[in-house]
């Protein structure tokens, strides 16, 4: 595609209509999504009762639920903030949990549900907004409606029903590409702060805005130089002031990110070649499932993001590879497909190839049973989100 702006392909319809069309859009994949998630967790709570799996994993995380894994993290940090959920806690950063907690002081919802209506509601709001992207670049409802539905069901996308931040993350990069791509670049900004607020992996966002902000510069006026500069900084300046804070905080300003680089978790360097050939080992031989089936998909999403260069603006296909630069590279690819799931562009550049009507609905439909699949391995403590 080429580089031309979304706001070529702006409708004249009122806001207020186009928010109406993309949340009646985003509406049937949100609620079949929560169906899939729903019966995958049943069936695994079936599994260890009723066939008394007894791996302790197994157990607690099938009686967690939606609150598992990370998300009981979020938990802690809700309910009694970071002092009291450990000093490595600083490794969630701070928008998911301030909105949790400010929605649990509401009469009758305590931390638990407010985890799950913000995760939730954050996930209906990312399927609304990309599907009103895609209308905003191509004018063509059909490829919105399947974005909007890849994005929900993609095999990971179970992590959007529970407990976890990156339905926001997807909510603010989606909020900060429409706005990058109709130069509205003080709304971008507006975005930016609080992308670089709510995951470490906001930040990478720089990198399109930078693409986009330079994209007819000279030709903008000069009033707007500020705006396209701080479009490009907002990401940053949003995770440096929590590094700041930490620094006050816990006397570290790098803890935030050396916890999440750390050999308990994501861990260092690593070459992707020798990582990506040390799991398709162990698939073929049947070893650590968990882990070995990052292999495969990772070839996937190599071949997407060339199809995001081919097809869509530079600033989609960058962001894509700066995601799988920085994912592939570490030591382990353990939640390698969520991290996939939160770079929305992935979605966009399935629904491209996906544009005949049976082979979209077949793909959805294997997907969707690798979205169960996923997800009960998950609820089992089998898989890592």
């Amino acid at each position: 595609m080429a580089d031309t702006t979304g706001a070529s392909h702006l409708r004249d319809a009122p806001a207020w209509r186009a928010a109406r069309q993309s949340t009646r859009a985003a509406l049937l994949p949100f609620l079949v999504s929560r169906a899939i998630i729903l019966l995958a967790l049943l069936i695994a709570r079936f599994l260890v009762v009723q066939v008394s799996i007894r791996s302790r994993t197994a157990i607690v995380t099938a009686h967690a639920g939606l609150l598992s894994w990370d998300a009981n993290w979020y938990r802690r940090i809700v309910a009694n903030g970071y002092g009291h959920a450990g000093r490595t806690s600083v490794r969630f950063f701070p928008l998911y949990p301030l909105l949790a907690r400010a929605v649990s002081r509401l009469p009758g919802v305590g931390t638990d549900a407010a985890l799950l209506v913000v995760a939730n509601l954050g996930a209906l709001a990312a399927f609304a907004l990309i599907h009103r992207l895609v209308m905003v670049e191509t004018g063509d409802a059909e490829t919105a409606v399947r974005s909007a539905w890849w994005l929900a069901m993609f095999p990971a996308a179970f992590v959007l029903a529970m407990g976890y931040a990156d339905s926001l993350l997807l909510v603010t990069s989606l909020a900060m590409f429409l706005a990058l791509r109709t130069r509205h670049f003080a709304a971008a900004a507006a975005a930016g702060l609080l992308a670089g607020a709510c995951r470490p992996v906001g930040i990478l966002l720089a990198l399109p805005a930078f693409i986009e902000a330079g994209r007819g510069w000279r030709a903008a006026p000069k009033t707007q130089w500020w705006w396209r500069g701080a479009s490009v900084l907002a990401a940053p300046i949003a995770t440096a002031g929590y590094l700041a804070w930490s620094k006050v905080h816990d006397g570290s300003f790098l803890l935030p990110l050396s916890a999440q680089v750390s050999s308990q978790n994501r861990g260092g360097l690593a070459d992707p070649f020798v990582t990506i050939a040390r799991d398709a080992r162990d698939l073929v031989h049947g070893q650590h499932l968990g882990t070995a089936l990052h292999a495969p998909w990772a070839v996937v999403f190599v071949a997407l993001a060339i199809v995001l260069f081919r097809r869509w603006p530079s600033s989609y296909g960058a962001y894509a590879a700066v995601t799988l630069a920085i994912t592939l590279t570490a030591p382990n690819l353990t939640s390698f497909e969520r991290y996939a799931l939160d770079c929305f562009p992935f979605a966009l550049a399935i629904a491209s190839v996906t544009k005949r009507r049976d082979i979209c609905w077949s793909a959805l439909a294997l997907s969707g049973a690798l979205l169960a699949g996923y997800a009960l391995l998950a609820f089992l403590g089998t898989y890592i989100p």
